[in-house]
């Protein structure tokens, strides 16, 4: 009878660990933040997450300087922006949107983050490159 309890207690044991194991797997991450070379920063969401939709960007401006931020997204990395989220010509602090659209899971993705300025963008930005 004592064999019997403790092999119960060994595989309840060991159910439990695999439900924390799996519930670890399928938690969601918080969207990927992009900084801008100044004043702003662009977000990245691969997964939903809360009220935030997957496969979604969005442009943030935090400095009331006359530079706004823009999003672009490249879907599989062919050089073509399929989605593009900006700041332009609203009022600091602001961010757009989520822009989303679904895209195929494990497909690879880029995102620019470039500050602009009316139809000037700075020469430099910063690109994350991730997967839908």
């Amino acid at each position: 009878m004592m064999k019997s309890s403790a092999a119960r207690i060994a595989g309840a044991a060991a159910m439990a660990f695999g439900l924390v194991v799996a519930a670890q797997g399928t938690a969601a991450a918080a969207p990927k933040t992009i900084d801008a070379v100044f004043g702003g920063y662009g977000e990245w969401n691969a997964d939903p997450y809360g009220s935030i939709p997957g496969d979604s960007i969005r442009a943030c401006d935090t400095d009331a300087d006359g530079w706004g931020i823009e999003v672009k997204l490249d879907i599989g990395r062919d050089g073509t922006w399929d989605r593009t989220v900006s700041t332009r010509g609203h009022n600091s602090p602001y961010c757009s949107p989520w822009k989303s659209g679904n895209i195929k899971e494990d497909t690879p993705v880029s995102i620019q983050v470039t500050n602009v300025n009316g139809g000037v963008t700075y020469p430099k930005g910063s690109l994350l490159l991730s997967h839908a």
